[in-house]
């Protein structure tokens, strides 16, 4: 049976296919000079990839050839940089078995059943110094991945709501850039402002799916749970890029700010506990509530043209509540909150007066926080001078700087939360004085939607066990409640009876659990 050339050029990747004719040229010379038939097979294949698929369907086609075969690589190292690689140690097992012949021309060396041991040293020195090679290339490439993210620059491809673009160079050498997609970037946005307010990944997704956001390139696939989870968990949004397990501050334009990422993770750390299933729609009773039995969030649902609250837990006896049977309770205490226009004056008085001991409350904060932070930072210039000194290592060096650097912005969140609670009590304290004038008529006419937002305002610790639905009133709610129901009971229309005349208005600001009994029957 007539002996039949297999002629084999590769390369390691797409980039450098332009190699390959260099090689088909002296391969095909090759076959010439045999005047034997031949076959040519060429691919670009990384031999450090696990799976190399191209290589092994060539060996397998290699293994069914009935009569002796020359397989010809241009150079050892186009045959392998991995003695390891199983399709490698086929084909040695079938020079071995006088099966095939491997030839490499450009390196003079020919392998059959019958080489020296000088020869067989030959072809295994040549793997080991094309494995060194490669090993080399590999080490320099990641030095300069190193340089780079040293630097801020990314490495690898832009997120979804940024844009690899090249600014100049040379098609060779082309500079590359990472730049903001303004097409994309607002529904990343949305996105972690939408889950900072507890949305679900699933709302989430349907709502940027309405709006035209896609996760893919070409246009036509919605985002979905999966896709939006990934994107709320990566802080390149925030500034920060993790490579190899290593974070570091990159260059270009964050999309949020820190203090919107640390929220968004503290969210979804909380609601691993609360496996509750949210959609889109909007109702009174929605996530302010929880289960008085097991702790659970509870959750409203519709059945027969009737809205039920349902514990998240399957395995919890609390029984399902008709929220017709607990909303009028709700209506009638905030139909209670009343303020008359000429006791305005002491309320803004009183508030005038907590705002200045809040005042005083975040100064103090203010100043220990700023401690806390400075004394971070002179840790972490400690730690970065032993690294020069060679007293710590990089790896625990690194370990270190990162969890300074993470307490370090954790202490910045503290410090805006701080500042920001500051500036904006007395625009709460207006809030508070138009919503106990208009309190009934803005529960009244709202929507759902409002509806909820109003009761997380002035209510707290809502919890259902039994039928029964129990909360604290918030001051000065509280307040206001009950002094008009005292003035109730008494028989009096004066509900600020005593009050109006006393030097200082009576707020003690302290909660009060008011328990609503509701009629055990099925809802």
């Amino acid at each position: 049976m007539e002996t039949k050339l297999i002629l084999i050029a590769r390369v390691s990747d797409i980039e450098q296919r332009k190699a390959l004719p260099a090689q088909k040229l002296r391969l095909e010379r090759y076959a010439e000079q045999k005047q034997l038939p031949s076959e040519y097979h060429e691919f670009d294949e990384s031999a450090h990839k696990d799976v190399r698929q191209k290589f092994g369907k060539l060996v397998e086609h290699i293994q069914k050839q009935s009569g002796l075969c020359y397989v010809v690589f241009d150079k050892i190292d186009r045959f392998t940089r991995d003695s390891s690689q199983e399709e490698v140690k086929a084909l040695q097992q079938l020079v071995k078995l006088g099966k095939i012949e491997l030839h490499f021309p450009n390196d003079s060396l020919y392998i059959d059943k019958n080489s020296s041991a000088a020869d067989w040293f030959r072809l295994g020195i040549g793997m080991a110094l094309a494995k060194y090679y490669s090993d080399s290339i590999r080490d320099n490439v990641k030095r300069r991945f190193e340089q780079m993210l040293s630097e801020g620059i990314w490495v690898h491809r832009a997120p979804i709501g940024y844009l690899n673009v090249q600014k100049g160079g040379t098609p060779q050498k082309p500079l590359k850039d990472i730049e903001v997609d303004d097409t994309k970037a607002h529904y990343i946005v949305k996105a972690f402002e939408m889950r900072a307010r507890g949305v679900s990944y699933a709302v989430i997704a349907k709502e940027l799916g309405a709006m035209g956001f896609r996760s893919n390139i070409a246009g036509s696939k919605a985002p979905n749970k999966a896709f939006l989870e990934r994107i709320l968990s990566n802080e390149f949004y925030c500034g920060f890029m993790v490579h190899a397990g290593r974070r570091y501050p990159h260059k270009y334009p964050p999309l949020i700010s820190r203090g919107l990422y640390n929220q968004v993770q503290r969210v979804r750390d909380e609601r691993k506990h609360e496996k509750t299933k949210y959609d889109s729609k909007d109702f009174t009773l929605k996530k302010i509530v929880k289960c008085g039995k097991c702790g659970r969030a509870v959750s409203p649902f519709k059945a027969r043209n009737t809205v039920y609250l349902r514990c998240a837990n399957p395995k919890c006896d609390n029984p399902n509540t008709a929220v017709s049977l607990v909303i009028d309770e709700i209506a009638a205490d905030i139909g209670f909150i009343d303020v008359p226009e000429n006791l305005l004056d002491k309320v803004i008085a009183e508030l005038r007066n907590r705002h200045n001991d809040q005042q005083t409350y975040f100064t103090q904060n203010i100043e220990q926080t700023r401690a806390e932070y400075d004394k971070l930072k002179e840790k972490m210039r400690k730690v970065y001078y032993d690294l020069l000194e060679g007293r710590i290592t990089q790896t625990f060096h690194d370990d270190i700087a990162t969890e300074l650097e993470k307490k370090q912005q954790e202490l910045n969140d503290r410090l805006k939360l701080l500042t920001s609670d500051n500036k904006q009590f007395q625009v709460t304290a207006s809030y508070l004085l138009d919503l106990a004038q208009r309190a009934e008529q803005l529960f009244k006419e709202s929507d759902e939607g409002l509806r909820q937002k109003l009761l997380e305002y002035v209510l707290s610790n809502i919890e259902l066990k039994d039928k029964k639905l129990s909360y604290i009133l918030n001051d000065p709610f509280r307040t206001i409640v009950e002094a008009k129901k005292k003035s109730l009971s008494a028989h009096n229309s004066n509900i600020w009876c005593g009050l109006g005349d006393s030097n200082s208005w009576p707020l003690p600001w302290q909660g009060s659990a008011l328990t609503t009994e509701l009629n055990p029957r099925i809802g």
